[in-house]
């Protein structure tokens, strides 16, 4: 994993049906030690809001932290 990588900033969020909850804003690091839940999505750590920035499965966040 790319250490500059894990620090950066997420807001992640859980999907139920058309309804979208924020959980928190946290690290890669830290979004990527919650447990493995199918409806949790990531903002990309490289856009400035969720708004208009794609959000990322877990697999995508985690090729994101390896670089």
């Amino acid at each position: 994993m790319v250490e500059e990588n894990l620090y950066r900033i997420v807001e992640v969020s859980v999907k139920r049906g058309a309804d979208r909850r924020d959980v928190g804003i946290m690290t890669v690091r830290q979004a990527l030690a919650l447990p493995e839940v199918p409806s949790l999505e990531y903002s990309h750590p490289d856009g400035n809001s969720r708004k208009g920035t794609p959000l990322l499965t877990r697999d995508q966040l985690q090729a994101y932290a390896c670089g």
